[in-house]
């Protein structure tokens, strides 16, 4: 029982640490040894139901901890306090239960594998595949995956263009497992292929921070209107909005840039008056204008963004990887008393066909679709030379929410060698190179227009882009062939 409250300690210091790798925090660096105590702590236990036990812990804490926004999000949003409670407790109690499945079978595996070279890989691996369990289907969240948490630390970042986050979840798994093992031998030993691996990484990273840059350049301008999109539209909202986008359009004009970048549904329909005529204005001076709006067809309800192009046209890129509860509700026919708690009274529909917009090719992620790898890389992979992500995170409020989100930016950058502009309502709006680094923000709840010069139109393919998740798809497979083998050589002895 001693062992076990020990262990149960360790696990609530190592949630405790890992939080602070995230935003608000952000101390990055922690990331790489947080979870030594929770490995200690599993590798202590025999049994798998205590090891799941500590995983439940550490996840309840962790998750606990970075998600608390949700409560301040859907209290804001419905007006109620113990929704938005409820609400929280429902969010951490599913990313709970990856971490007591990692327990479990970590401290199952740890038995059989120890004392080789297995608990390393076994531990990597087996993080790898839960984080990609937790993004897969259209339920997928990754908020907290492990790799976001250096999304400031440059030289480690370049690692993700080989195999994504997956790959840097790993690596930083790989340390925080080897020290674990270091410390439980009392041996030097076990940090040796970490620090080889991590030598390779670093070495390639440098390199990396030296990427050519790209021939074909354009000019943008980055929009954050500063509007309070929560409130009901009427005409006050309507003479707000249509003052910033005057604001913005008539700046663009005026310093000659080749696009504007608006918001996520900043107006209900950008081809109606007045709207249409200001947006007629700027592309008649060959200005591309790409807005947040909605867009009705059968019936149906598009959360979309539109291109206008100075040629009179328009293309739309509709959103496909929509909110649970924030644009529809999953099983709304069998549950109809949710919509006394302030969801969406009709649901948005996805998109079904990935379109690339202006004849740049432009990739638009669309709020939430900015947290999951495989859309920015899908849009890479069908010929996106540059990403724009719009969102909404007006919400968020001034919660630790908006910088976390805005983390994941980074690593879409590295990922697919695109630069990323980020414009949001409130913020936070910001300008990404093929490196990952930031090279403008705005702050939030201040209107800021950020003008982008040389933004980069790149071409090239990296290894992750070329693979896509068939990295983490990759791990898993051997995860079961790892289980056989490790059966059968139990049985053996």
């Amino acid at each position: 029982m001693k062992r076990l409250f020990v262990s149960i300690l360790g696990s609530v210091l190592s949630a405790l640490l890992l939080w602070l790798a995230f935003p608000p925090v952000d101390w990055g660096w922690l990331a790489w040894f947080a979870l030594v105590p929770l490995m200690l702590a599993l590798r202590s236990l025999s049994r798998p139901r205590q090891g799941c036990l500590i995983g439940l812990v550490w996840g309840a804490c962790f998750y606990g901890m970075l998600l608390w926004w949700m409560q301040q999000f859907v209290h804001r949003w419905t007006g109620s306090f113990w929704l938005g409670l409820a609400a929280w407790g429902a969010l951490v109690l599913s990313q709970t239960l990856f971490a007591g499945a990692f327990g479990w079978i970590y401290t199952l595996v740890n038995r059989l594998a120890r004392g080789s070279a297995l608990p390393v890989a076994w531990t990597a691996g087996l993080w790898v595949a839960i984080e990609w369990l937790r993004g897969a289907g259209a339920w997928g969240f990754l908020w907290g995956q492990l790799a976001v948490s250096q999304h400031r630390n440059l030289v480690p970042l370049q690692s993700v263009e080989l195999l994504g986050v997956w790959g840097l979840s790993a690596w930083l798994i790989v340390v925080n497992a080897s020290v674990a093992e270091a410390v439980a031998q009392r041996k030097m030993r076990p940090l040796l292929g970490a620090v080889e691996l991590s030598v390779l990484l670093l070495l390639f990273g440098w390199w990396r921070l030296s990427l050519p840059s790209a021939p074909e350049r354009l000019t943008a301008l980055v929009v954050q209107p500063n509007v309070d999109t929560t409130r009901q539209w009427d005409e006050t909202m309507q003479q707000q909005v249509k003052s910033s986008l005057s604001r913005a359009l008539e700046s663009a004009v005026r310093e000659k840039v080749n696009m504007v970048l608006f918001p996520e549904s900043l107006v209900p329909d950008a081809t109606a008056y007045p709207f249409s005529d200001l947006i007629r204005q700027a592309t008649a001076r060959s200005v591309t204008v790409l807005i947040g709006t909605f867009d009705e067809e059968y019936g149906r309800s598009y959360n979309t963004v539109t291109a206008f192009l100075p040629d009179d046209g328009a293309e739309t890129y509709r959103k496909q990887h929509l909110v649970p509860w924030g644009e529809y509700v999953p099983f709304r026919r069998w549950t109809p008393w949710v919509e006394h708690f302030g969801v969406v009274s009709a649901d948005v529909s996805p998109g079904e066909q990935l379109v690339l917009l202006t004849p740049w090719r432009i990739g638009t992620p669309i709020c939430f679709e900015s947290t999951l790898p495989r859309i920015s890389c899908e849009m890479v992979r069908q010929g996106a030379r540059l990403l724009c992500v719009v969102t909404n995170d007006t919400w968020f409020g001034r919660s630790p929410a908006a910088e976390q989100h805005l983390a994941f930016c980074a690593l879409r950058a590295v990922e697919t060698r695109r630069w990323v502009l980020r414009s949001a309502t409130t913020g936070i709006s910001a300008v990404f190179d093929a490196q990952g680094r930031c090279l403008h923000r705005a702050e939030l709840f201040t209107e800021a227009q950020l003008r982008a010069d040389g933004v980069e139109l790149r071409q090239e393919r990296t290894l992750y882009v070329r693979i896509g998740d068939a990295a983490a798809v990759v791990v898993v497979l051997v995860l079961c062939v790892g289980w056989g083998v490790l059966s059968r050589m139990k049985s053996e002895i």
